[in-house]
């Protein structure tokens, strides 16, 4: 089992303290991290001058690049043209991706508009899921609103896509406080990495937004053995989420 630390994580200081091109650096030396994530919301550009010094500090500080989660477009649009434009684009993610030696990447059901049916959206991933396979990367849907917001259309779209590089990636805190548990539940044994989201950790060193324990039970549970990729989404201080979050996990796997 890894440990990787999202770029999402760091949002208030990537880019701004430091470069994304550091962030492998500061995973490592700051957190002991041995993987990343890095979000394609924080690529300052795709040239490979740029993609260069991400991927040499990847080496050189021997860091895994679990996942890039890719935040555009619609792939559940209803419009064809639209919705291809789109597909395109996160296609060109994906050759980034590649080219920095990830493993997966994450791409977001998007959100259904009039005249949407689950066949628009499985279409989406199908084709999605043959060009991730041409570049060996595994293709990973997220408990992420939209049509995700329910677990039972991830799974419909994991059964009629029938790709073996379509995974799931679940996120302790996307799903509704009410049925939280079970919908993690229902998809964790789909798995290929998980996102262990915290919020903010009160005085005592508590976290009380959710169960965060339970969620890690039920991953144990189901035999999970991937990388766990570590999401601090508090207002507080970003360097202390996470590493609040990081002793959690250690304390209790």
């Amino acid at each position: 089992m890894r440990f990787a630390l999202s770029s999402w994580s760091m949002r208030s200081h990537v880019n701004k303290d430091f470069p994304l091109a550091e962030f492998p650096r500061i995973a490592r030396e700051r957190f002991g991290f041995d993987a990343v994530e890095l979000c394609s919301v924080h690529f300052a550009n795709t040239d490979t001058r740029y993609l260069d010094r991400i991927k040499d500090n990847l080496v050189k500080y021997k860091m895994g690049f679990a996942n890039m989660p890719i935040d555009t477009g619609n792939i559940s649009q209803s419009d064809p043209l639209k919705r291809q434009f789109d597909i395109d684009r996160i296609v060109n993610w994906f050759a980034v991706a590649e080219y920095l030696g990830a493993e997966a990447v994450r791409v977001n059901t998007g959100a259904p508009e009039e005249g949407w049916d689950m066949s628009i959206t499985v279409e989406s991933y199908k084709q999605l899921a043959e060009k991730a396979a041409q570049l060996k990367l595994t293709l990973l849907i997220e408990n992420h609103g939209g049509v995700s917001s329910r677990p039972e259309a991830m799974l419909e779209i994991l059964q009629q896509v029938n790709a073996p590089n379509l995974k799931f990636c679940p996120d302790f805190g996307n799903f509704p406080d009410e049925t939280r548990y079970d919908d993690l539940e229902k998809i964790m044994p789909y798995a290929y990495m998980l996102h262990a989201k915290t919020y903010d950790f009160d005085s005592t060193g508590a976290h009380n937004a959710f169960d965060f324990v339970r969620c890690l039970d039920i991953a144990k549970n189901t035999g999970f053995q991937g990388a766990i990729s570590v999401e601090f989404e508090g207002d507080g201080d970003q360097y202390q989420g996470v590493e609040k979050t990081l002793a959690l996990i250690k304390k209790n796997l």
